[in-house]
């Protein structure tokens, strides 16, 4: 992939980052982690302006673009922060226009027009992706218990990975069914989750086991580009601090062992930039798989604790204080760098092909 954008593309990063810096206040964002709620309003400027619909076919209202465009906006979303399903809503929906065993036009609109959110509740109590309780009786019935499901109480729908009668697969189940209840959590990032018990809930099933891999590759690729917002604000706003911050006659930009650390977030930013926008762009066209997608999401989880570390360092007392927006970005990437698998599960991901033959030789 070249690395630099299309003149589209950067006119798509131009846009959303224009609307979403003029929209998105840090002291609105942390209200809302206060009420413990999302962004209805952001939400809702979202659908006006098409979004949830980039990477999604014109028949049913999309953009009829690709997974680089919607990892852009993902990644313009976690630069201010924003607390939007961004991730899960985009997943699902690219998940269902491309996986799906049937139709699901009317499904797809209603999450362009905003009239569905649709979030997938796939992990359970032992926090291992291959392994599935959760199961779906013949009747359509579901029953069990998902855990660390982001939005599940803003979301319309749930997209749940259970085994039914045909075997392991994904089933839609309406979030309002009598059948589910959630217990909200706290996380690390300060958004939105829960555990979300269903009894006898009714599960439509959109698509077979294989699409269940499918959807962890995608989410676990837009959540690199997450990631990468994360980082990429936290070096921006140390190299703007340490260029006024002055000590002993000079700014602190001024010192080597200061530009040397952000000479190492630099690269880590900019390491990370290539690989999760190749990784988008390989699984839109057909050369992604598994194995290369846990090298970007155990890189990128790695990073981002180091590089948002080493600005709470540079920013020295300022770095203490969560009055000093820097915070934002290290618990969302933190919380990031945990989700859709953390840095330990995709090395383990990657070990199982340790032994075959480099693909690029």
């Amino acid at each position: 992939m070249n690395p630099d954008f299309t003149e589209t593309q950067g006119l798509l990063q131009h846009s959303i980052r224009q609307y979403v810096e003029a929209e998105v206040g840090f002291a609105h964002i942390r209200e809302l982690e206060e009420k413990r709620q999302p962004d209805q309003k952001l939400w809702a400027g979202m659908v006006a302006q098409g979004w949830l619909g980039i990477p999604l076919p014109e028949a049913v209202g999309g953009g009829d673009a690709g997974l680089v465009e919607a990892g852009i906006l993902v990644h313009e979303l976690a630069r201010r922060a924003a607390i939007v399903p961004a991730v899960e809503v985009l997943t699902s929906a690219v998940l269902l226009s491309r996986s799906a065993k049937d139709d699901e036009s009317e499904l797809l609109k209603a999450i362009v027009d905003g009239r569905a959110i649709v979030v997938p509740a796939l992990l359970e109590a032992d926090d291992d992706f291959g392994s599935t309780r959760a199961a779906v009786d013949r009747g359509g019935k579901l029953s069990g218990e998902k855990h660390y499901v982001d939005y599940a109480e803003f979301a319309t729908h749930h997209l749940v990975s259970a085994v039914g009668p045909e075997g392991p697969g994904l089933y839609v189940v309406e979030r309002g069914d009598a059948g589910v209840s959630l217990e909200p959590l706290r996380c690390t990032g300060r958004t939105p989750q829960s555990i979300v018990r269903y009894a006898g809930a009714s599960a439509r099933r959109v698509a077979d086991e294989a699409a269940i891999a499918t959807l962890v590759d995608l989410g676990r690729t837009l959540v690199s580009a997450q990631i990468l917002g994360c980082m990429e604000i936290a070096l921006e706003q140390t190299v703007a601090y340490t260029n006024v911050r002055v000590q002993f006659g000079q700014p602190l930009a001024a010192f080597q062992a200061v530009q040397h650390h952000a000479a190492n977030m630099a690269m880590s930013v900019e390491s990370a930039r290539f690989m999760v926008y190749e990784a988008l762009d390989a699984l839109e066209n057909g050369r992604g798989n598994a194995h290369d997608v846990a090298i970007v999401k155990a890189f990128v989880s790695r990073a981002v604790p180091e590089v948002t570390m080493l600005a709470h360092q540079l920013h020295g007392g300022q770095g203490l204080i969560e009055e000093n927006d820097l915070y934002f970005f290290t618990v969302r990437g933190k919380d990031r760098a945990l989700s859709w698998g953390s840095a330990e599960e995709c090395l383990d991901r990657i070990a199982e092909e340790i032994e075959s033959a480099p693909r690029w030789l």
